[in-house]
């Protein structure tokens, strides 16, 4: 991810994932605002853009160093990530969430079908 794809203004953070900027909920506006300063302060001028600059110069944080950083402090990313896909899938059409998030249509759709709330056979099931 691109320092380029936070916007700060005003009182409002947004990152754009795909083509859409989000806005971050307020308990997320101070940890991004805190890590842009944090980052703008580095003495090692490696960051090439990247918001979470890897400890090869030009080169991002890898995958696996930001996963057992957040498995260290207790979250889980990837059961964190599939609830998270799960609540979007039962909140907003697919075709949205397929663009909102930047994922095929066909993944949207499959998220979509598994949080459907479909209640047509309440009386068997039950």
């Amino acid at each position: 991810m691109r320092s380029d794809q936070v916007t700060t203004t005003g009182a409002a953070v947004h990152v754009r994932f795909g083509a859409v900027p989000i806005q971050m909920p307020p308990i997320l506006d101070d940890l991004v605002r805190d890590h842009l300063q944090l980052r703008g302060q580095s003495p090692y001028g490696r960051d090439a853009g990247w918001l979470f600059p890897g400890g090869v110069p030009g080169r991002p944080l890898t995958t696996e160093n930001i996963r057992s950083q957040l498995v260290d402090v207790g979250i889980k990313p990837y059961q964190t990530r599939k609830a998270t896909l799960f609540q979007l899938a039962a909140q907003i059409p697919a075709p949205v969430l397929a663009e909102l998030l930047g994922m095929t249509d066909r993944n949207a759709s499959q998220w979509a079908h598994l949080a459907a709330r479909d209640w047509q056979n309440y009386i068997s099931l039950r």
